[in-house]
């Protein structure tokens, strides 16, 4: 090991010697590319419809105008990749240049790909979003209808999100629809893992769900994250009185079960993707708030602190820039464990018919599908391995980033 190794570099080190999470990862970034880019694999609206008079571009504008908040954020993040792809590299060669390690490197990265999809998601949110004016119009019956003169180019799936076929439900994987039986151009495509209840296609369910999973686990966990750090580092900084008072409120929002209170919340609101976001973040924050005071509360009696008060450091000043960075290696191992855990929680909500409404997809969604239809195997099998999957991979990156800031475990 190096003497002048960072600390991200030393985490980077072992954390790679893990084969397991090596592999976890090769997953992971799949999983967000296929969520973030699934309106390029699959929508019902064409790239390019030439009808012989004009040529339309309905898919981009769908883009802007999605029924759902958060496909509009991932539309955001798709349009905003390649542009992020490309000032990421000139970052990155700007800052190997000042010596910045390369662990730091991928986290400025990181927060720059945020900026640009936070700054594109306001920009075009107003009077600059492209209007739908195409919105009522199924292309796909119109060509299916107007012969032979139209020229259109789908996705490599065309079908929505909430497209419904109620000639085609509860169909099985690489059903394809007979030619008698067609009312528009794109209904002899395959249904690569059949259809659902009302004759969606369960894998274009199974991408855009993906979007709900991965929002309700990164959002909910940022939010008890963000009050977790903050609670527990005034409580283990300053102490005495205000650390019994932290304390106690702890123990008491301790003993509301998140799930539960959910159902309650749903149960007099409503089912939301957002109340569940929510209470997850609300309900969670008190296991990251004991963590963080505990280290605070090592921190603290070192030396650099009582030498930033000797220089005149502010207590907000010593807490967030010179404690709290030491002090936060509990809080991101417990990040990728609870992400897994909020997907569970959708996913359960979902099977209970708590989660998002209909016909919004979701991986729970599709599961409360097939609460009451078992015997349809590719709608329990389906979102039942695309949870397991995602859970396990989240589980074994935390653990490896658990075994990695473990000093005893350095070599």
């Amino acid at each position: 090991m190096s003497e002048h190794e960072a600390y991200l570099e030393i985490v980077w080190r072992q954390f790679r010697r893990n084969r397991f999470a090596m592999a976890a990862l090769a997953v992971l970034f799949p999983l967000f590319l296929l969520a973030t880019f699934a309106p390029l694999i699959a929508a019902r609206e064409p790239f390019v419809y030439h009808d012989g008079r004009q040529t339309l571009y309905p898919w981009f504008r769908a883009i802007f105008n999605p029924e759902e908040t958060v496909d509009y954020v991932f539309n955001m993040a798709m349009l905003g990749f390649f542009p992020w792809l490309i000032a990421a590299a000139g970052l990155n060669l700007l800052l190997k240049r000042g010596g910045v390690p390369g662990p730091a490197r991928i986290a400025w990265a990181a927060v720059l790909y945020a900026a640009i999809v936070a700054a594109a998601a306001c920009a075009l949110s107003g009077p600059l979003r492209p209007v739908n004016s195409y919105g009522m119009r199924s292309f796909a019956e119109e060509q299916f209808h107007s012969g032979k003169h139209v020229f259109a180019l789908y996705p490599p799936i065309p079908f929505g999100p909430t497209q419904q076929d109620l000639d085609a439900i509860f169909k099985p994987p690489l059903y394809a629809k007979p030619a008698a039986l067609r009312k528009s151009a794109t209904e002899g495509f395959l249904h690569l893992l059949g259809t659902d209840n009302t004759g969606r296609d369960v894998l274009v369910e199974m991408l855009y769900g993906s979007r709900v999973s991965l929002t309700v686990g990164f959002i909910a966990v940022g939010i008890y994250v963000a009050v977790g750090l903050a609670v527990g580092a005034v409580a283990g900084y300053f102490g005495g009185l205000a650390d019994m008072l932290i304390s106690r409120v702890i123990e008491v929002v301790l003993l509301f079960p998140a799930f539960f209170l959910i159902l309650i919340v749903v149960a007099m609101i409503g089912p939301s993707i957002y109340i569940i976001m929510v209470v997850i973040g609300l309900t969670g924050w008190p296991t990251i708030a004991r963590l963080i005071r505990g280290e605070v509360l090592k921190q603290r009696v070192i030396d650099y602190v009582a030498a930033a008060r000797a220089l005149g450091a502010s207590h907000a000043r010593i807490i967030f820039r010179h404690v709290l960075p030491n002090a936060l290696a509990p809080a991101l191992v417990s990040i990728p464990f609870g992400i897994a855990d909020a997907i569970v929680t959708e996913a359960g909500l979902g099977l209970l018919g708590f989660s998002v409404r209909p016909p919004a997809p979701s991986w729970g969604n599709l599961l409360n599908v097939a609460n009451s239809n078992y015997h349809y195997w590719w709608l329990v099998v389906s979102p039942s391995l695309a949870i397991f999957v995602t859970v396990t991979v989240f589980n074994l990156v935390g653990n490896a980033l658990r075994d990695a800031m473990d000093p005893r475990l350095r070599g």
